[in-house]
This record gives structure tokens, sequence and C-alpha cells, in this order.
């Protein structure tokens, strides 16, 4: 099966999920989605965010805020639209000023919907899902696992990216500025790699006509992509 994997530096504590300096966990709040959804968009800001894909037909979302001044909690809020392309189900929060302020997301969804994840400060993990995925963060860690996802957009400016395919994707593209990575291979691909400060080594099967396409890029760190 092919794999992406990348090693990086870490941000603030927030790159994993945890609260910041002073923060009170709040009691999570959990609800069901049970309409039909096409797209899940998780607009994060600090705390960790898991999206994990299976069978299930409604979209099951827990949300952890944690925050430092007791009487100003996040407000968190949730909202589908309707589409060209379906109803997508819009998750996002917004802090009162103060010290540390954030809402992590554990997300289960139908593993074929399309997820797009930005995140500001913290850890970011897709797994087992199917449809086109996209996930960025400023500072955090990246992991995907178990994906079978045609299209993959993966971004850190600073933080690890690990993923691992189930089936081969026809585009992937891995941007991290602290770390080098490894990226998926099975049969040929079209591969464009770029370091800025490191080196690129290229040992899976290339064809300048491979329907399926690597683009990775490291500004601090090597790349390798290369068998799973």
């Amino acid at each position: 099966m092919p794999a992406l994997n990348g090693c990086g530096l870490l941000g603030s504590s927030g790159s994993g999920g945890a609260p910041g300096p002073n923060a009170t966990t709040a009691p999570a709040k959990s609800y069901t989605v049970a309409a039909h959804i096409a797209a899940v968009v998780i607009n994060g800001g600090a705390g960790k965010i898991t999206v994990t894909g299976s069978s299930r037909k409604t979209i099951a979302v827990t949300e952890q805020p944690y925050y430092s001044n007791a009487t100003k909690p996040p407000a968190t809020s949730h909202g589908v639209t309707t589409t060209w392309y379906g109803a997508t189900l819009t998750l996002s929060y917004a802090c009162p000023s103060q010290l540390t302020c954030g809402v992590g997301y554990d997300v289960a969804v139908p593993r074929g919907v399309t997820v797009r994840v930005s995140n500001r400060e913290g850890a970011v993990t897709l797994a087992g899902l199917a449809g086109p995925v996209s996930a960025t963060t400023l500072a955090g860690v990246i992991n995907a696992t178990a994906l079978a996802s045609g299209a993959a957009e993966l971004t850190s400016r600073a933080g690890a990216i690990t993923a691992t395919f189930t089936a081969v994707p026809d585009s992937v593209t891995a941007t991290t500025n602290a770390g080098p990575i490894t990226l998926p291979r099975q049969a040929a691909y079209k591969v464009n790699a770029h370091a800025v400060i490191g080196h690129a080594t290229v040992t899976v099967r290339q064809s300048a006509a491979a329907k399926s396409v690597i683009t990775a890029s490291s500004d601090l760190g090597s790349i390798t992509i290369s068998p799973a």
C-alpha cells in the first residue's frame, strides 16, 4: 500500500491540541447530524481535530472547548448549506478576547464525504476516508491513515506530515516548511519534488505520462519519495 510520511518541527503546545496556559477544559458537547452530507468543512483555530470515516450514515460531532477566562467560553456553531454538489456541514467557533481559547473536534463521518480542515495550532488526524481531503495547519502535525481518497492536499507550515493510502491516489500534494516528507507509491507516478534546503530522493517508478501525480515541497528538510 502506498504511504506518506514526514518528520518536522512542532509548534507550541497547541501543535498537539493541548490546552494552553491557564486553560480550563470544559465538558465536551456531542451531537449527531442526520442529514445527507456531501462535504464537511472544519474551520478550527487552536485544538486537535480528528476526522474518522466509516460505513456510518450520519455524522457524529464531539466538541471539546477550553479557555482561560471562565466567564468567556468559545461560541461554537454548526450549519448545513446547499451547494451545487450537495449539502455542506460547516463547523467553526469564535473566542472572546483572552489568553487561551480553543476547541478540539472529534468527527465521525461516512467515509465517502469530502473533508476540508483548516487549523492554526493543533494536530490534524484523518483516518479511513475515501472522498477528497484537504488539511492545512500553521503549527501542528498532520496524520492521515488508511486513505482511499483520489485527491489529497496536506499542508503544514511547521509540523510533520504522515499519511498512508489503501488505494492509489490520482493526486497528492504535500507541503511542509519543516521536515522530510515520504510520499506514496504504487504503479507509476508523475513526480514533482522540490526541497529548498535538503535533498530530494525519488525511488518510486516514474512516468511522465502517469495519471497519478505527486507534488512534494519542503523549505527545511529532505524529501523522500519511496515505496511503502
